[in-house]
């Protein structure tokens, strides 16, 4: 609950300085001010009338000031001038109060208000004390307090705002009640929590739960909401279940791929344990790709145990090679939540045939490996990540495979893989005001028996260029000789600045610095670096981001280069950071 206390409302003195140009709104109501309110059509009728409704024709002057006054405090307006001469209301709205603080009755140091300067410096209006309750509620949730009192007073003399505060209790998740899944056994889907029954209360911990089950698509929505009526620690989720299958699709664009399509048939419910049966094709001029995937939740009760499957089909074409695969995989994973991070792990075996038909590589590749990955992300990176607002915490992905000569294999390799990207809320300001961000990667792999560079397939090679690293110079441009490099190591960073501009624009600067190596762990001197600018729009129909940078090469060998080092120019929609 908000509301403004102690206005002044009778007449006020002329404001120094100030300059009155007269708008007439209608021939009884007269506004002195030098910029235009923007009464809205409704407002209007509530001043002046309805010309032709008998009963609104004619509104008493007496009136027309009472819904003045208030419109003109909905604009932060709290000190205006009224004067009525003959059948004509003069309005002089003075200036707006500003809100110049934001104090806490109680203080609660843990909300950290001094860091939360939204409010501050705009009109003191009912819209903004709702934004600073909608805040406090929010960080109490977080803190555990789901079901605090919190109500705003703001003082129009001062601009001083008092959030006035009762936590209630410290919550402690006790109880879930939730609606059962047609053709879902009980407490199947409680695997898409991010919290346990025991776990102190947090708001986003509860969002993220509900936000998993949607983007999985085992149900059209759910919510997550907690009881605040009897015994504190009950939640209770709603969910509105649809049906099992979906298809889908869509197209995207960017300067890299020129288009992409994705259509694809889910059934999200393919057992009473809730596996997933997945079916997708994606078309782009450099990659067309079939996927079937298979995640079967094995057990008959609750668990975070299930087997990952996939088969997937693809054709590459890229500058330097072109190439076509089938892989397989079957493997046991394990997905689940520890101690604020989402993770997946799985190990297993996979079967892949890839036939290279332009570039280096052998004609026909044979290789069974022993797959291994893990996987995992923090909780605020997530939570961002679903607002598609990244501004803070984690993520990270390592990967290994290894395959013998001779053992259904013609091909000997170990390939060994990392990349991982974190984020910043610079000074911790509410909302974020500077976001900086680092990503890296490193890959390798060390041909085994029997097996030289030439023996590899392209997909055991790595190159450097993109819009997914290296953004001063052209997809996969580096190197410029072969079909990739044994070894790859990639560290780029970028400052965003946000809810500083109109129209939600951000932008943002980056650097890239990068290195390859022809041999498994050891990178050659040669430095691949590419500073730039970029914007990031999150429009109404995805995140656009535009980026422009400039490829540079240090090094005895910068002379080769020197083709590719030039100013690119990347466009895309839906990529985040």
């Amino acid at each position: 609950m908000s509301f403004l206390a102690g206005a002044d409302l009778g007449l006020a003195q002329d404001v120094e300085g100030y300059r009155a140009a007269e708008t007439r709104l209608c021939d009884s109501v007269v506004v002195e001010f030098d910029f235009d309110l923007n009464f809205t059509a409704t407002e209007r009728r509530l001043l002046c009338g309805s010309p032709g409704v008998r009963s609104w024709e004619y509104i008493p002057l007496r009136q027309a000031e009472f819904h003045m006054r208030n419109f003109l405090a909905a604009r932060g307006y709290h000190h205006p001038e009224f004067k009525i001469t003959g059948s004509t209301l003069h309005v002089k709205p003075g200036v707006p109060t500003l809100i110049r603080s934001v104090r806490l009755d109680p203080p609660i140091p843990e909300l950290e208000v001094e860091n939360f300067w939204l409010p501050k410096g705009r009109p003191l209006t009912p819209d903004e004390l709702n934004t600073i309750e909608q805040w406090a509620s929010s960080k109490l949730g977080r803190l555990g307090y789901p079901c605090a009192v919190v109500e705003t007073r703001g003082d129009p003399d001062t601009g001083e705002v008092i959030v006035m505060i009762d936590r209630g209790d410290l919550w402690t998740i006790r109880e879930v009640q939730s609606d059962p899944i047609p053709g879902v056994r009980g407490g199947m889907l409680d695997r898409y929590r991010a919290f346990d029954t025991g776990d102190q209360y947090d708001s986003i911990l509860l969002d993220i739960s509900a936000e998993r089950l949607k983007a999985s698509e085992v149900v059209v929505n759910t919510m997550y909401s907690p009881v605040c009526k009897g015994e504190p620690g009950v939640v209770e989720q709603r969910t509105l279940a649809g049906k099992p299958r979906l298809v889908s699709f869509g197209i995207g664009f960017d300067s890299e791929n020129l288009f992409l399509i994705k259509a694809g048939w889910r059934n999200s419910r393919w057992s009473e344990t809730a596996s997933m049966l997945d079916v997708s094709a994606t078309l782009s001029y450099p990659n067309q790709k079939i996927l079937t995937t298979f995640d079967w939740y094995y057990l008959p009760v609750p668990s975070h145990h299930y087997l990952k499957t996939y088969a997937r089909i693809q054709r590459e074409y890229e500058k330097r090679y072109e190439a076509r695969s089938i892989k397989a995989s079957f493997a046991p994973a394990y997905a689940g939540d520890i101690l604020g991070i989402r993770g997946d792990i799985y190990v297993g075996p996979s079967l892949l045939f890839e036939n290279t038909l332009r570039g280096d590589g052998p004609r026909n590749a044979r290789l069974l490996t022993i797959d291994f990955g893990i996987a995992g992300q923090s909780h605020l990176y997530e939570y961002f990540t679903y607002q598609a607002a990244p501004q803070s915490g984690y993520k990270f992905n390592l990967f290994a495979s290894t395959s013998d000569k001779g053992a259904a294999s013609n091909v000997s390799a170990t390939t060994y893989s990392a990349d991982f990207t974190r984020l910043w809320n610079l000074l911790d300001l509410e909302p974020n005001i500077w976001v900086f961000g680092i990503r890296g990667s490193f890959a390798t792999t060390r041909p085994g028996r029997d097996t030289n560079y030439d023996d590899l397939p392209p997909s055991f090679k790595y190159a450097l260029g993109g819009s997914e690293d290296m953004r001063g110079f052209g997809r996969k441009a580096l190197p410029t000789e072969g079909s990739g490099a044994l070894t790859k190591a990639y560290l780029g960073s970028e400052l965003r600045l946000n809810n500083s501009l109109p129209y939600q624009l951000q932008p943002f600067i980056f650097a890239d610095w990068g290195k390859l190596g022809q041999r498994s762990l050891i990178l050659d001197p040669t430095l691949f670096w590419s500073p730039g600018v970029g914007l990031r729009w999150g429009s109404p129909i995805g995140v656009l981001r535009f980026m422009l940078g400039h490829g540079f090469v240090s090094g005895e060998e910068r002379e080769k280069y020197q083709g590719v080092a030039a100013l690119q120019f990347y466009a895309s929609i839906g990529e985040q950071f």
